[in-house]
Parts: structure tokens; sequence; C-alpha cells
């Protein structure tokens, strides 16, 4: 019985939305919905979801099939039809793809053709068909003007060239008559600009009789759609073409909304030495001197800083949609409505019953806000009266009572709760809850342990209070304003605020809405101090004030974006363009409520409401309620495909599942609707709930979700409906250990999604404070809830119990791409590549590490083996959230007498002290330490005497994940080495050996270290020796020296010319997190009798390896990998662009010549290497160095460029990302690897619906 709800969410997890008002009519002599009976409506639901993710896995063949069958079993439905265009138009893309492909075979490309001219007839008939249920002619024309265009390509030039002018024609009308004044005509935009590209000569550019119509259909479209850049470029171009003045006023439209990335414009620009504005400014003087040529000379310019930019990206996207963006899922919600009604327990119209109790605290109450601020894990209050009080109310088991008060400067309109310090932040006014304080069950490891403070806003603008709830505090101490300045002291009146990490590095940001100002960004340094980044806004009026924010990844491209809604009753978005640029702009496809003056009833929120796996917006005011159902079908996306609307509300609803049947309901003093695949469904009898401002939470720890109102007092409102079995509570904490590269998480984690699922059954929710609740409605398991973070790092919890408050810790990750060997049994892990050679990391805002792309690392010759047929089997696996460029690998054979030890130079840094070299001692020059100390004084001798994993940490804290106090060793090689010194030739060379492992920063990590002024920069290790014989004082003589890069690794530290020949003592100092395995010391000869073979590389492959199975003995030991042991299931988020097609890769491999591998998620290369005949000579032994060259770069929120696979490095790059001077050279790379680069990873095998299989790649003719 119990299970009814889910399985009818189930049925509903199907794939991508399309937007369009259209499809919400219903035929003349149709209802539009289902087959009579439920079971066979299930049955038709089953072939959707099949039919959909055929679609989605773009098998175009089996996806018009299936849609032709559901047209016949509903026929005239206009979500079927548009489905059925779409897939067809797929069909058509892909067979004109082939037939035009020059990699492809000729018969391959007559196959195609062959099965175009029926495609083409298929997919008319599909898109006339929807045309004429839907009345939607902006589809129609869209999807016609696709398939008209593919057949101009194939045909002869000129018939071509005529069927092309007829078709601009078409749009032109269209554009001009009332269809150009539909806001989904921008669609229009990406056909008709990709048209006249067509029509356009090289030499001559576009015929008058086509320009100037084309022009004007682009200046209308521009028009009416404002926000959009690449509309507005496009536009630009023909009115310089057309030489109208007409221009000027767009080239100032292209500046105004280009000023959102002027950072990275400027970056870009400044090579060649001009700034942006100058740019724009050249080409608007030039228009108004008439001087076109320089006007278009400018243009192209301007063009070629601009199209690179990922807000020009998004635009043309919202202009040129894909057809997957537009799938229809409005069929889906009606058959799942429709089967919910009919089950014993579904489309419930039961009142949600409350009952109610004062609670007194001594006055009217204004605000109220759920928090365990105490973190005891029972709900409290934090309330605000009307006698400007701030009053913390605490929740003892059901027993209430004053905890703590705080007169106020002024009488705030609302509150917030948040925990503004980075996550591992060590300051000292970060509050912990004490260890006494605590119960014997909060002493897990994932309990929150930080106390919020509480955000205060309204007139008098931003105030932060701090929280301090340890059982030894006085009562007076428990509230209090900070005393330093914040920067949020020229905030004036604010109307909402919300909190969110937007730049991913882990502490809280602070988004405001100001009376006057609009939306103001205020960056958090992680210590509770901020500074404020500049917000652009195009479409939105500063003096319509914000009423309400909501925040989350809402177009799934892993950073936060901000939705608000306004007190006009308009919807808009913050939306994230990365690198501290946001740009302010009316949410189109949401419509504007109707609202009452001053209206105290307007709220929004993400969620999804029909477990699409797309979030949907909710909307009320006090005139109407709305739900704007949408899908993302790939990364940035976001479409509304349908809006449903009900009646408003009286006050600001709480919204949550207040009945436990995983469906969320609105409660708004005695209104309650409730929400679904249906829409909205009003409760038929009215809530006992009173007209006040509502806080929800379990208050009682029953598993249900109550309510606290505000108004002449504090009132309880215990939910007391009808008992829906199961419930999860879900807090989830952000820790202060992540390994190497993982990034941040704040604290309480705000801002992850929560993912649940059982079998095909899923929910999920953004996480927005510590606590996060799902009704499960009888369901008897869960499978897993998978967590995805705001930096998009995921960690899946498995089989959490039900009826419980699960409480998990983030966990740790490594980094850079992992080198694999086989070592006679199996494939042992060896260690970690690539590390002085990252993409886009940043050291500090706007400053980029060099990259050095050539490495050589020794290889314990006892951990690779030759296989049956006398290879060596090496793998190259990259199983992070990155991507690498491998351009060159060789192994190398190095036989060496027993008694020597041979390394390599494996330190990060720049060649100066990294150069390529092969170091060999023999036992009889190495001097082991007589003595070692740590930073404290503490004898180290025995940790470092050898190597064996036994790590000395020196540190006794940390300041920020890599970044610590400064620490060092004393490293004393005692008598007998000062002996050897004394005697040495000149020409013995005298080195320190180390070997250890470093746990470092990242890309967020720098941005954030570099914002807060409190913390130093890195100090990266150093040699010292003392300042004379047996002096304690020491001094510094080699400023770098270079370090071990990521896993456990040795380097060689040449101290010939500064070691003090009677006193062989050396510090090593560093305030890198970098843990020390053993040292010793070499005086050695220069000449080394070694042997050195490079081994012919018979065959490299790629292919799809997975992720393996990570273990780690203690804290200080890095972690190490169980090839054997992989997850296929795909663990990041999806970057955009191609990586290399599976298969052989041996050429590409062969040398250093910009011909790469390219790998990322789950991808590995398989090398074999030829053994040599011979074993080593008699009295050696055998290790091996491996040689390669390439870079990484890591998918960090923060790294330049990281969120795409493009561009390719290049071996003679002056910088990265490349910039103006350099964008041809990348370009022509990147075309090289046109042929080698098509695939991508799959958008819907990370973000699955229920259990549905689905390909983890997909093939691509995107390499850029």
């Amino acid at each position: 019985m119990y299970r009814s709800h889910f399985a009818v969410f189930a049925l509903c997890l199907l794939t991508a939305l399309g937007s369009n008002s259209g499809c919400r009519k219903k035929p003349a002599d149709t209802n539009g919905t289902t087959p009579s009976g439920s079971g066979e409506s299930e049955a038709t639901l089953v072939k959707l979801n099949t039919a959909l993710a055929a679609t989605e896995n773009l098998e175009a063949d089996q996806a018009v099939q299936l849609w032709q069958q559901l047209g016949q079993q509903l026929p005239e439905d206009p979500s079927i039809e548009l489905n059925r265009a779409l897939a067809s138009v797929l069909r058509v893309d892909d067979l004109t793809a082939i037939a035009t492909d020059s990699v492809k075979t000729k018969d391959e490309q007559r196959a195609a053709r062959s099965k175009l001219p029926t495609a083409i007839d298929v997919a008319r008939s599909a898109i006339q068909a929807y045309g004429i249920v839907s009345g939607d002619e902006v589809t129609k024309l869209w999807l016609s003007t696709r398939i008209d265009a593919h057949e101009a390509a194939l045909l002869g030039t000129t018939i071509g060239k005529s069927l092309r002018k007829e078709l601009l024609q078409r749009i032109n009308q269209a554009i001009a008559g009332p269809l150009g004044k539909d806001p989904h005509a921008v669609i229009l935009g990406g056909p008709l600009t990709e048209l006249l590209d067509k029509m356009s000569d090289p030499v001559d550019g576009l015929p008058k009789d086509i320009l100037g119509p084309a022009a004007e259909t682009l200046q209308r479209l521009s028009d009416a759609n404002p926000d959009n850049l690449f509309i507005a470029m496009q536009a630009l171009r023909l009115a310089i073409d057309g030489r109208k003045k007409t221009a000027a006023t767009l080239v100032d439209r292209t500046w105004d909304l280009a000023t959102a990335v002027e950072p990275t414009l400027r970056a870009y620009t400044k090579p060649i030495g001009i700034e942006p504005k100058e740019l724009a400014d050249r080409i608007k003087q030039s228009i108004t001197d008439g001087d076109w040529a320089k006007a278009d000379q400018s243009y192209v310019l301007w063009s070629n800083v601009l199209n690179p930019l990922e807000i020009v990206r998004a635009d043309r996207r919202r202009a040129n949609p894909h057809p997957l963006d537009r799938l229809n899922f409005d069929v889906v919600r009606r058959l799942s409505s429709e089967i919910t009604n009919k089950s014993p327990i579904g489309a419930s119209t039961e009142p949600l019953k409350f009952a109610s109790s004062a609670v007194d605290v001594g006055g009217t109450v204004t605000a109220v806000l759920s928090i365990d601020f105490d973190l005891d894990m029972d709900l409290d209050l934090a309330i605000l009266t009307v006698d400007q009080q701030l009053k913390l109310v605490e929740n003892a088991a059901g027993k209430w009572s004053n905890y703590a008060s705080l007169s106020l400067k002024n009488q705030p309109l609302g509150l917030i709760a948040a925990d503004l310090f980075m996550v591992d932040s060590s300051d000292t006014d970060r509050i912990k809850q004490s260890q006494s304080a605590a119960s014997q069950e909060s002493s897990s490891s994932a309990r929150h342990n930080t106390f919020q403070g509480l955000v205060l806003y309204g007139e008098g603008g931003v105030q932060i209070v701090r929280i301090d709830a340890r059982a030894q505090t006085e009562a007076d101490q428990r509230l209090a304003y900070l005393d330093d300045e914040t920067g949020l002291e020229s905030v004036a009146a604010t109307t909402a605020v919300i909190t969110g990490d937007l730049e991913g590095d882990g502490d809280l940001d602070l988004i405001v809405g100001t009376r006057d100002e609009g939306i103001r960004v205020f960056v958090n340094r992680g210590n509770r101090t901020f500074f404020e980044a500049p917000v652009k806004s195009s479409t939105v009026a500063k003096d319509d004030p914000v009423a309400d924010f909501a925040i989350g990844d809402l177009d799934r491209d892993i950073d936060l974006d901000v939705v608000a809604i306004h007190q006009s009753g308009l919807v808009s978005q913050l939306e994230n363009l990365l690198h501290l640029q946001f740009r302010h702009r009316e949410l189109k496809q949401v419509p504007a409520l109707p609202v009452a003056e001053n209206d105290t009833a307007l709220t929004i929120n993400i969620e999804d409401v029909d477990s699409n796996v797309g979030w949907d917006i909710i909307a009320t005011s006090s005139k109407q309620s709305q739900v704007a159902f949408a899908n993302s079908s790939d990364i940035g996306v976001w479409t509304v495909d349908r809006v449903e609307t009900s009646k408003g509300f009286p006050v600001a609803p709480a919204i949550a599942d207040f009945d436990g049947d995983s469906y969320l309901e609105m409660v708004g003093g005695k209104v309650a609707t409730r929400l679904g695949p249906w829409g909205i469904a009003e409760v038929n009898e009215a809530t006992s709930v009173p007209n006040g401002l509502t806080a929800a939470g379990d208050f009682n720890g029953d598993g249900k979700v109550d309510l606290a109102t505000a108004g002449d007092n504090l009132q309880l409102q215990l939910n007391q409906s009808a008992d829906k079995p199961g419930f999860v509570k879900v807090r989830f904490k952000g820790i202060a250990d992540n390994a190497a590269a993982s990034g941040r998480v704040n604290h309480y984690a705000i801002g992850s999604v929560l993912e649940l699922r059982s079998g095909p059954y899923y929910r999920s929710r953004i996480v927005t404070q510590p606590e996060t609740y799902f009704g499960l409605d009888g369901l008897a398991r869960i499978d897993n809830i998978r967590v995805i973070m705001p930096n998009g790092l995921t960690q899946t919890l498995r089989e959490p119990k039900i009826n419980s408050v699960i409480e998990e810790e983030q966990t740790l990750k490594g980094s850079c791409p992992y080198l694999y060997s086989w070592d006679g049994e199996k494939m042992a892990f060896q260690t970690d590549c690539l590390w002085a050679a990252p993409l886009g990391l940043q050291v500090a805002a706007g400053v980029v590490q060099k990259d050095r792309p050539w490495e050589y690392l020794k290889l314990d010759g006892r951990s690779i083996a030759p296989t049956k047929d006398g290879h060596y089997d090496l793998r190259l696996t990259e199983e992070l959230w990155e991507v690498a460029y491998v351009d060159h690998i060789e192994l190398i054979a190095v036989d060496r007498p027993a008694d020597m030890q041979v390394w390599t130079n494996e330190k990060v840094g720049p060649p100066t002290v990294a150069e390529p070299r092969v170091y060999a001692f023999r036992e009889s020059e190495l001097f082991s330490l007589q003595n070692a100390t740590d930073t404290n004084g503490d004898n180290v001798t025995e940790k470092l005497s050898k190597s064996d994993e036994v790590y000395v940490k020196g540190f006794d804290r940390r300041l920020r994940q890599g970044l610590c106090p400064p620490h060092w060793i004393d490293l004393d090689f005692g008598d007998r080495a000062a002996k050897e010194l004394q005697k040495a030739a000149e020409d013995r060379r005298v080195c320190v050996v180390l070997r250890g492992w470093i746990l470092p920063t990242d890309t967020s990590l720098n941005i954030q270290i570099d914002q807060n002024p409190e913390l130093p920069s890195i100090e990266f290790p150093s040699v010292w020796v003392p300042q004379e014989v047996d002096s304690e004082d020491w001094k510094q003589v080699i400023p770098f020296m270079g370090f071990p890069g990521g896993k456990t690794k040795t380097i060689v530290v040449d101290v010939t010319e500064h070691l003090l020949r009677d006193d062989p003592r050396v510090r090593i100092r560093t305030s890198a997190q970098i843990y020390w395995d053993s040292a010793s010391l070499a005086i050695a000869s220069q000449d080394a009798d070694i042997k050195q073979q490079v081994l012919p590389l018979n065959n490299a492959m790629v292919t799809f390896h997975g992720f393996s199975a990570r273990s780690k003995a203690d804290e200080t030991r890095p972690e190490s990998y169980d090839y054997g042991n992989a997850s296929v299931k795909p663990k990041w988020p999806p970057l955009r662009g191609a990586v290399s097609n599976f298969g052989d890769c041996t050429d590409r491999l062969s040398q250093w010549d910009d011909q790469m591998v390219v790998i990322s998620g789950g991808d590995e290369i398989r090398m074999q290497f030829e053994a040599p005949a011979n074993g080593p000579p008699e009295g050696y032994q055998r290790d091996f160095i491996l040689h390669c060259v390439g870079w990484d770069k890591d998918a960090d929120l923060n790294t330049l460029t990281g969120q795409s696979i493009g561009p390719l490095p290049i071996r003679d790059m002056r910088s990265y990302p490349p910039t103006f001077d350099s964008a041809a050279e990348f370009d022509a790379i990147a075309d090289r690897h046109d042929a080698s680069r098509r695939r991508r990873q799959s958008f819907r095998a990370f973000w699955q619906r229920g259990d549905l299989p689905t390909d983890a790649f997909l093939p691509t003719k995107e390499s850029r």
C-alpha cells in the first residue's frame, strides 16, 4: 500500500524537458491523457521511459519507432508529438553528420545518404503533426528550418542556394510578424545565423538583397532579447556590414552585457596591450566617423575576444538549443497524476492537522527561525520580537525556555543562520562545541561541532551575531554582535539575504537584496569578513527590491546560481559565470506573479517537485502560487516546459513534506496545498495554523515536520497528520582534513544536493539547513543517498537506516593521474603523475602557476614484472574530476650495480631545480642520520632513518589544507659524514636525499588564502645550514629546493656548495603540508656505472577502467588504490568537450609533437613496452624510469577553463588558457585532434534517473 507514491515517481524518472507553452494546449477531440486502466497507464509510462532514454542516448532509430508507437496509443498528444518530431530531427542530424564527415568511409557516407530522404520525410511529417496539435508555430519553424538546412547542404550548389534563400525569407517574415513577439522566438536566432554563415561569400560577404533584410531581422531579435550577447554580436556584425548607424547602439549593448565578465576579458586582451572598453569604443568611434573598414576590423577583434567566453556560449545555447534541450515531460506528469489519483492513498486530500501550543517568550514575535543552536540534535528556535530583541529559545526534550537574548541596534526584518568560517579554519574566533558539553553520542566525528551565527537584515542593513552555546558560557555572553568590521558596513536597507559558496572555496558568501541598490554579492574571506564582487544587471531594475531568494545549481553546471522573486512578482536569476563574475537577469521562462501592494506572501524555492532530475521553481504571492516544471538535458541547460498555478497564501508559506508521503506541501496560515507531478493540488480543509511567519522542523523528534509560528506570541504547531511510515533525516558535515586537490565544502554542506534512491525510486533536495528531511511513504529500504557537493565532489551513503538521523562526514580525495604496473601477480599502484604540469591553476587571483610538462619518475624494479608474452604492462588512469593530456610516454630500463641506488630528480619546480638527471649512489657513499629533531625539538631520528612509511609530521596544526605554520626538520649526519666531507675531492657531489609526500592546496584554497589578509603565503621547502660550525643560528642557503610531487617520492637536493664540511647539519623548512619518510646524505663521485635502454612502446590503447577502491592506513600516509576493485559508475559531473576515442593511441604517445591523448574521469591508457631480451648483467639489478610528457587540469571551479576539456595545451605555449594573441595556435592544435576526439561524457549517465541503463559516453563532433 505504502509504495504507491514512490512507484508513481519512479515511472517519472524520464529524460529531458522542453520549453514550450504550446504543449499545454489540449486538442479538441481528446483529453490528452492516458488509456483508462491504471495498469495500462503504467505500461505506457514504461514505454515512455524507454523512448526518452533512447532519445537521450542518441539511439535515433529506436527512439523514432517508439515515439511512433506511443503516438498511436495517445493520439494527438502534444507532448508525444513534440518528442517524436525531436527524435526524427535528431535522426536526420545524425545521418547528415555521417554523410558529410570526411573521417567516415565512402561506404558509411553512401549508406547514410541512402537513408536520408526517408528520414527527412518522416521528420517533416512529425513536425507538421506537432504543429497541428499544439499550435506552437515557433518550434514548428525552428525544427523545419533545421531539416531544410540539412537538405540544402546535401543538394547541389544551385538548388541549395535557392533553398537557403527561401528559408531565410520565411525566418525574416516570421520574426517581423507576430511570431517575433513570442518570448520563445529567440530560438530562431541560431538557425538564422547558421544560415547566413552558409550564404556568405568568404570575400564578398552577403549579397545586398540578403544583407539588408537579415540585418533588420537580427536587430528586431536583439531588441526583443536585449540580454542575449550572442544575438547582439550577430546583429552588430550585419549592421556594420550594412553600414547602418544603428550599429552604435548595438556596440553599447554588447559592451554593457560583456561587463559581467570584464576581468576575464581584460586578461584575454592584456597581451595585445588593449583594454576591452577601448576596443568597444574604437568600433563605436569608427561607426560615428563613417570609417566602416576600420569598424569592421575592430569588430573582428571584438568578436574574437568575446566568442570564446562562457557568457557567449551560454547565450548561443539559448538562441540555438540542441533538440534534446526541448524534450517534453508533460505527458509523463499527466499519466503519473492519473495513476496517483487512482491509488488508494494517492493525491490525498486529507487535511494537514496540527496541535497548537504557546511558548511564552515575553513579547510579540516578528520572525522565527529553526536552528539547533546548541548542537544537541533537538531543533531550537531563534526569534525576533517587536521590541528589538533577538532571542534563542531552547528545546530541551520538548520543554521550551528562553536561553539567551540580545538587545538590537534596530528592528530587523528577518534573520538567517550560517557558519561563516572556512570549513577548516583554526581562527580563534570560531566557536566549537566543547567536548564536555557534548553528549557521549555526539562524539561521533560526523557530528556538526561548530556553532552557526545569525545574520540579521532590514532597514539597518546587515549585522552578524555570534552564538556561543558552550555549557560554561555566561548567559549574557551567549549572543553578541561582532566587534570587528566585517565589510558589510556600507549595506543600507536590506530586503532579503541568503548564503552560498558561490566560488567553491569552502566558505559561505552573502547575497544581499537591497531596497535601492539591487542585488549585492559579498565574498567571504573565510573569517567573517567580506569584500564585494560586482554584479551586472541587464534586465532587472534596481528599484524593484528582492523579496526572497533561493540558491542551487539550477542548470546542473555545478556552480551555484541564485533565483529571486521581486516585490513586483518578477522572477530573476543571479547567473554564476565563475571567477566572481555574475549576471543578474530576468528569468523569462518563469512568469511574473500577480502581487498585492507590500505583499508579505512572496517566496521562492528550488525543488525537484516531479523527481525528473531537473530543478523546478516554486513561487508564491498573496494572489497566486505557481510551479515552473523544468529539466536539464545538458550542462548549463535549464528549460521550463509547463507552469502550473493555484491560489495564493495569506502569509509566506513553509514548504516541506508534512505528511511523509515523499511529496512536498506548502502551508501558509490556514491555506495548504500539495505539490507533485500533477502540479498544485489544494487541500480541501483549512489548517489550524495561524497567519504568521513560520519555520518548519521536526521539533519533537517523531519523524514528522512541525511548524513554529510568529505572532502575538510564539506558537508551536506539532504535526498530527496521519502517519506515513518511514523517514530519514540527513546531516552532512564538510570536513577539515581533505586530501590533495579535494577542494572545500562548508561545514554544514549548504548548497549540496542529496539524491535518495531505492531501485528505480528517486527523490532529491538541496541542502539549505543542517538537517534535510525525506518522507519515505512506507518504502522498506533505501539503496543509497548520494551527495553532490557545491564544488562537484560526490559521496555515496550506502543503505542508510530508515527512521533515523544520518550523520555523514565528507571523505577524502586524491589528485593527478595514477600509474599502475603488472608486478607478476596483479596491477599494483605505483605513483601519481603529471604533478609539475597543472593547467589553469591559480596561486592567487589572476596569477597562474607555471607548468613543466616533462617528468622522469623512478619506478622500483621489484614492482614491475614482464608478462608471459614479454611485455611490461603499465596503465595510466584518470580517476578524478580532471583531465589529463598525455603527449609522450617512454619507459627506460636502468641496470645498476646491486650495491647502488638510483634516483631521478622527482621534484616539483622549474627546470632550474628539477633538470632531468639520474643520481646514482653506492651504499658506501650514503650516510645515515646521527640525529634528527622536528620543530618542537622532539627526536625523530628513528622515523627518518629508513624508508618505511613511518612519516614525520612536523606541524601540530594547519591554517588551511596545504598551509601550516612554518615547520622544519633538523638533520645531523654526524662525525662520519663530517670526516668524509673533509677529505672529499672537489669533484665529489654532496646531496641530501629526502623521501616524502605533500598534501597541497588547490586553486580554490589558493584563492581563499589570497583573499584573507590574515593568512600568509605558502613557504615552500628551503635549505638552511648553521651560521658557523656548532652554531644554533641558521641561515638560508637555498630559498626553493623543490618538493616531492604528490604521493611518496624521493628528491635529491644538491648542497655541495652550501654544506659546512665540519658541521654537516641541514634544516629543511617549509609551511607546506609535507610529511617526511626518510633522509640521508650522499657524498658521491660524478661518474656512475649504470646502463640505460629505452624500451619500445609496442602498443597503447585508450580504454575505460573506472574508479579504483581507495585505502589509507593513517593520517600521515598517502592513499593507495586497488586497481582490481574498481567501480564503473560515473563518479564525477561531466565536463564540456570531447576526449580521445577508445582504441589504439600508440602513435600519439611516440614523441612530443602536440599529438596527444586526452582522457578524463574513469579512462585509462594501457601501454605495453617490450621487455629486453636479456636480464641485467651479473651483479646488477634493474629499475625503471618513466619519462612522461603531459599536463593535468583539475575541474575545480576556480581552475581557469576547469569545467571544459578544451582548450588543448601546446608545447610552446606562453600561457594557459590562451589569450588573444595565442588563440590561433591553440585552435590549430585542436583542429589536428578533431578526428581523434569524438567522445564526450554523458550528462545523463551522471545525472541519472532511477536505475535506467545509460551509456557513459556519447559520440560527438565537438572537439574543443
